[in-house]
């Protein structure tokens, strides 16, 4: 083998575990997401928490993926990426031209089916709502279904997550094992993603594979407005420049489907394209 050809082969395997590190496909985002979106109040928020997904170095966010934000009410809860939702502050439209935000984090520019979903809680149930990738938004969607509290098994281990002591806890869900660190002393439960019911707000998470990890970099109590995007009735704006249809109903296993055939082959999924091979990914939903 000569040098040009091992180099080659190196730096193929060390791009391929890169990028099952990050855990994200070859996607790309569309320039138009969530442009001309009306915002409504659907609470009050009282705490919110940020946690880091997948992050390198906790306190550096330019080695996460994303940071989102859970914000908790009263009887009701969100969870949203915050660096979607700066990107798209950034963006301008500059007459039929749209100049996008830089997206924070790692491999910011491409897209990731955690951080371009919003989701509402409420009633015990969730609502989601999925931004899909480029030209793949005429299916963007949403769904309901319940959100019942995961199995935990609790355990003697703890560990300091912000100064605020938390107790292990395990469970099995949707495929996929998880440890929990909640901490007992902060009364509500809540965590990432749709993580719930532990006696205290779950800090730090990771399955056991650690292909997905959510740690809390940022806690306050608040009393601001919870607004959520009102992708029920979308309006584009006065200049024309966002797509006119609406968030369509959906369900969890058709949204899913599609979610993870975008992620292995984007080109595939939307075009027919062979050209590009498929890329191993694991979702957090498995089941």
């Amino acid at each position: 083998m000569n040098l040009r050809i091992f180099l080659f082969a190196i730096s193929s395997i060390i791009a391929s575990s890169m990028y099952a590190q990050q855990n994200q496909g070859l996607a790309y985002p569309t320039t138009k997401t969530r442009l001309g979106l009306r915002e409504i109040q659907v609470g009050t928020t009282m705490m919110y928490v940020d946690y880091a997904m997948n992050a390198d170095t906790i306190g550096q966010e330019g080695t996460y993926i994303d940071l989102q934000r859970l914000e908790v009410g009263n009887g009701c809860s969100k969870y949203s990426s915050l660096f979607l939702k700066r990107s798209v502050e950034r963006t301008r439209v500059v007459g039929p031209n749209i100049a996008i935000g830089k997206k924070d984090g790692k491999n910011g520019t491409f897209w990731n089916d955690i951080q371009y979903t919003d989701l509402y809680f409420k009633d015990g149930q969730v609502t989601e709502y999925v931004s899909m990738p480029m030209h793949n938004t005429r299916n963007n969607s949403w769904f309901t279904e319940p959100c019942p509290p995961q199995q935990w098994t609790l355990h003697n281990d703890t560990m300091t997550v912000l100064e605020h002591r938390c107790q292990k806890a395990t469970c099995h869900w949707r495929g996929r094992d998880f440890v929990a660190w909640f901490a007992k002393d902060i009364p509500i439960r809540r965590g990432p993603w749709k993580f719930n019911g532990l006696p205290g707000l779950i800090l730090k998470l990771y399955d056991t594979d650690r292909f997905y990890t959510f740690e809390a970099v940022n806690l306050k109590n608040s009393n601001e407005p919870m607004m959520l995007y009102d992708f029920k009735s979308m309006t584009p704006n006065e200049l024309k420049t966002v797509y006119d249809h609406k968030y369509i109903k959906s369900t969890r296993e058709r949204v899913r489907k599609l979610q993870r055939a975008l992620q292995v082959n984007f080109w595939k999924a939307t075009a027919g394209s062979t050209k590009f091979p498929d890329k191993p990914f694991e979702q957090l939903e498995k089941e």
